[in-house]
């Protein structure tokens, strides 16, 4: 139903935008951006007896027009269906970096916060933003010469330029395979997959490398010649233009790192992170692959096993056998087969479950709201609390042409109490149902997980959108601390009690058997030692290809060998998983963050085990965590909610159960 609240013009600034041509989109960043140059020159004008609390003000201030220009422009770039808003999306999004480097660099600006007496500061989240920005100017390279300065704002306009095009090259190149004995090669494969790929007037097959079909044939498909296809398309994706596209970035990235002090980008980019350091990263990263160890080659020789049930002479796991033959193998160790529990997964009973669970949860309430947005299939939602509107966020939810890959939170427009609501947007590739209603879109149980997670994320922007200042507003915390909400979200959509609200099975309605989900679990819980292992590689991979001169490797000889020796699975000759491997450029050295995350959201789980739905639990959660925002460290965050600093136990003791 369309929800009845009033449009608030001056606590929601994104709606007007969301229905303008590219023509008006890139009038209003460069409005949008002059408002803010102003904001600039009135911070610059702000006498010399201004207070602490007003020079905070206006500094925050400089930020709060580019805010939503920033980030439409950025999710234009990556899902609108039109590629010329696309392309206004891309070149807004470099003007808008631009002026951010500009104002990174400018020293009238520093001169004025270095002036503040930090010891006046009359709160700690007055002090903690002062402290902050002085620390990222100097990060900035504010304080080198002139020479230097320039060269770093070049770097910084190109480096853009080259993300956007690292992004762009992995979401336009859709490859696939063809099939010609049409539905005879899907065997193994869902009814609804074999469904919705009918043969051509050949007779022949198309499975593309979109999530959607990707995802399960690598599961189902009983070709072992079609899975390696397949998997060898999927792993070349971006290639070959990204490779040079990566060396690029991986060379500016040290350039701009070595120019501003550091040694290299990997000790730049954990500097103001949680762990601190590119050592200690990388004793971390360390750290958790010695303690999967054990149960990783004891899985990996069962696995062996498995595959050597149909290929006797095989002597290692290939790519292409792994989901296939690790699906069997947790079907023989659990009784437990995906397939019995995607119909209770329809797609629109997912979303109705997780946002049921999450209203619960933290005490709102989600409406439908009345707004159209830039495509057809995206769902728009209000945030109620006691009746009022405290946020918005919308569902871009199914793949399309030219539309971001995988599932990820956009940032839309950071919350200011009383001010401006909080909004975000959900951008994933689940499947989508038909309209006439025959194919429900059915989800895989990691779907379910997937959903749940992003969601985590999603509330997280949205509930510590109520700050005074934007600096410290939406998810403002250190960047490996970002994932704790959204790991810890997923412990729900595997809960019996949770998925029995909403997973109904989508012909007969009847609820999800409560063994039928502790079977799931257990299918999901075998393998960890070697989905842990996975994460150690790209997590190695990403700290190998930025803690060093990229002058001194080549990234596929380089990836080669992270991976014989962290694995646990062989490299494929041919292929280049770094091409398609985004992370490389948005979490740069810091996929370790997943991990991280993960042994936090352990601990902070361990306070909800038993009582997942007891609201005192979620709201001391909701207001020692979630609400805070970036207004205290991450760890002091964590600590105010279990009353002590965080440890390793939760997690030793989930890898080793």
């Amino acid at each position: 139903m369309a929800s009845s609240i009033p449009t608030l013009p001056e606590l929601d600034p994104l709606e007007p935008l969301l229905g303008i041509s590219s023509d008006e989109l890139a009038a209003q960043c460069r409005a949008d951006l002059e408002a803010s140059r102003e904001a600039v020159a009135q911070f610059k004008r702000l006498p010399a007896a201004a207070s602490f609390l007003d020079v905070v003000d206006e500094y925050d201030a400089i930020g709060h027009a580019v805010d939503r220009s920033a980030h439409l422009a950025h999710l234009f770039f990556q899902a609108h269906p039109d590629s010329v808003m696309r392309d206004v999306g891309a070149v807004a999004e470099q003007e808008l970096s631009r002026f951010s480097t500009e104002l990174s660099l400018d020293r009238e600006v520093y001169d004025r916060l270095v002036a503040l007496d930090l010891d006046a500061a009359p709160d700690p989240v007055s002090r903690r933003i002062v402290e902050h920005a002085l620390r990222d100017y100097r990060r900035a390279g504010v304080d080198r010469d002139e020479a230097t300065r320039r060269r770093i704002t070049a770097l910084r306009e190109e480096l853009v330029e080259i993300g956007q095009s690292f992004s762009r090259n992995i979401a336009s190149d859709v490859r696939s395979i063809t099939i010609p004995e049409g539905a005879a090669g899907l065997e193994g494969l869902p009814a609804d997959f074999v469904a919705a790929h009918a043969p051509d007037a050949d007779g022949a097959v198309t499975v593309t490398t979109n999530p959607t079909d990707y995802m399960p044939f690598a599961k189902y498909a009983r070709n072992r010649e079609h899975r390696e296809a397949l998997l060898r398309a999927y792993l070349t994706r971006g290639t070959p233009d990204n490779l040079e596209v990566l060396d690029r970035l991986l060379s500016r990235r040290h350039e701009l790192a070595t120019l501003l002090g550091y040694p290299h980008w990997a000790a730049y980019v954990t500097e103001d992170k949680m762990i601190k350091t590119a050592e200690k990263a990388s004793s971390f990263v360390q750290r958790v692959t010695e303690l999967s160890e054990e149960r990783m080659r004891i899985e990996y020789a069962e696995l062996l096993e498995e595959v050597q049930r149909e290929v006797p002479d095989a002597t290692e796991v290939r790519d292409w056998d792994r989901s296939y033959f690790l699906e069997k193998l947790r079907q023989r160790k659990t009784n437990f087969d995906t397939r019995e529990a995607r119909p209770y997964f329809a797609y629109a009973k997912v979303r109705d479950g997780v946002l049921d669970t999450a209203a619960r949860l933290y005490g709102v309430e989600f409406v439908a709201a009345d707004v159209t947005p830039w495509h057809p299939d995206v769902e728009v939602y209000d945030v109620l609390e006691s009746g009022e509107r405290i946020a918005r966020f919308f569902l871009d939810m199914h793949p399309r042409e030219d539309k971001f890959k995988h599932a990820a939170m956009f940032d839309l427009t950071t919350g200011l109490e009383g001010r401006r609501i909080a909004q975000a947007c959900l951008v994933c590739n689940f499947p989508q149902p038909s309209a006439a209603g025959g194919d429900p879109g059915l989800l895989e149980p990691d779907q379910v997980t997937t959903y749940f997670h992003e969601f985590g994320h999603l509330m997280h922007h949205l509930l510590a959108g109520r700050q005074r200042w934007m600096s410290v507003s939406g998810i403002a915390t250190e960047w490996d601390f970002v994932e704790v909400p959204s790991q810890l979200f997923e412990e729900w959509g595997r809960d019996p009690d949770v998925l029995a609200r909403f997973a109904t099975h989508w012909e007969t309605g009847e609820p999800i058997p409560a063994e039928l989900v502790a079977r799931m679990n257990a299918a999901a819980d075998y393998g960890k030692g070697l989905q842990v292992r996975v994460q150690m590689f790209y997590a190695t991979l990403s700290l190998s290809y930025y803690d060093r001169d990229p002058a001194s490797f080549d990234s596929t000889e380089l990836m080669r060998d992270v991976r014989a020796r962290v694995g646990p699975y062989p490299h494929e000759e041919g292929t280049f998983l770094q091409a398609s491997f985004g992370h490389l450029d948005g979490y740069s050295a810091a996929y370790y963050t997943y991990m991280w995350s993960l042994v936090l959201a352990k601990d902070v789980f361990s306070r909800f085990e038993g009582k997942l739905m007891d609201p005192d639990v979620a709201r001391r959660y909701r207001e020692t965590i979630l609400a805070p925002g970036g207004s205290k460290d991450a760890a002091d965050l964590v600590a105010d909610f279990l009353g002590r600093p965080f440890a390793f136990d939760a997690f030793e003791a989930w890898l080793s159960k």
